[in-house]
């Protein structure tokens, strides 16, 4: 079968695709093209820039993250029908993960210029934001897994604390948080004891500059100084 009809054919039923408009549907057939990857090749590598929207034609390929001491998280593994680097194309157009080919396989490759412009004309403005809000979880939630996996609890703790601080107040130097050190817990995956020594000793460190039973106040420059400082002495 000829490589267009087989591009045809694969994207047609692809359920993401499938409510495209004919003729949008054919532009990105045209864009479209097949690339074979060997086994053990990496097809892209983390915070590379996107340059694809893939599908995974036959093979199968591993999305992971690697930590800087060179441990590995395997994300997901995809087969054929599956597809990913959608996700990245609306949260900073960089890969958060890497991908390998397991075996030698065959994926369809859609340059990601054109399938952002393919959806921008079929999606409405509130659909347009909920996809770029969906993407932004599934960024938020590939994060947690690192965090999760290699950071240390301190660690997760103090960049927990530095993205709320700056969802919360993104101008501001100190930003107040209404959270307990339970709900903390809860959201670095440890207890609330081991929580409360490393609060203590951010508060020691200038960071927490004020607290009650209802939240506290925390000092964003002097984490920020913290976390590079601990980055430098990695």
């Amino acid at each position: 079968m000829a490589p267009f009809l087989e591009i045809n054919r694969d994207l047609r039923v692809l359920p993401c695709l499938s409510g495209l408009k004919e003729e949008d549907l054919s532009f990105m057939e045209q864009m479209a093209r097949l690339k074979r990857i060997s086994k053990n090749n990496i097809l892209f590598e983390e915070s590379e820039p996107v340059e694809f929207f893939f599908i995974v034609k036959q093979g199968t390929i591993k999305l992971y993250k690697t930590s800087k001491e060179g441990r590995e998280l395997i994300v997901k593994v995809m087969g054929p029908g599956d597809y990913f680097c959608c996700a990245p194309l609306y949260t900073g157009g960089k890969y958060f993960v890497g991908a390998i080919a397991v075996e030698d396989s065959l994926l369809i490759a859609i340059p990601a210029e054109d399938f952002k412009k393919t959806l921008r004309n079929e999606v409405t403005e509130i659909g347009w934001k909920i996809i770029s809000g969906l993407c932004n979880k599934i960024r938020y939630l590939s994060t947690l897994a690192e965090d999760l996996t290699f950071k240390d609890v301190e660690e997760r703790v103090i960049t927990t604390l530095l993205r709320l601080a700056e969802e919360r107040a993104p101008d501001a130097k100190v930003a107040s948080l209404q959270l307990t050190h339970q709900d903390i817990a809860s959201m670095t995956g440890t207890v609330r004891e081991v929580v409360s020594r490393a609060m203590a000793r951010l508060k020691k460190e200038g960071v927490i500059v004020d607290s009650n039973v209802k939240g506290f106040k925390l000092d964003k420059e002097r984490l920020l100084k913290l976390i590079h400082k601990r980055m430098s002495a990695a």
